[in-house]
């Protein structure tokens, strides 16, 4: 299991696009990918309701951890999306 901690640069946060990115990442990797902030819990990285449903602002710490053949791949590939502000 990998995990790290990276936070929300993009001023309007994680919205359904930049959730449409992530999910759209993730689902190219086989690992289980999961997302959590603070106070909320985890959710599937693979599910753009569950990533919207986290309500993560701009400035939210995000704990991304996966679980699998290419966990280490994958949170590296979804750490730098996030850092490159979901490239919007």
């Amino acid at each position: 299991m990998i995990r790290a901690e990276t936070r929300i640069l993009n001023e309007v946060g994680l919205h359904l696009r930049s959730a449409g990115s992530f999910v759209r990442l993730a689902s190219r990797f086989k690992s289980q990918i999961q997302v959590a902030t603070p106070g909320v819990g985890a959710v599937d990285g693979k599910s753009i309701l569950g990533l919207v449903t986290l309500g993560a602002a701009h400035g939210s710490t995000l704990t991304i951890t996966a679980e699998g053949p290419d966990e280490a791949e994958a949170v590296r590939a979804l750490v730098q999306l996030v850092e490159a502000r979901f490239n919007e």
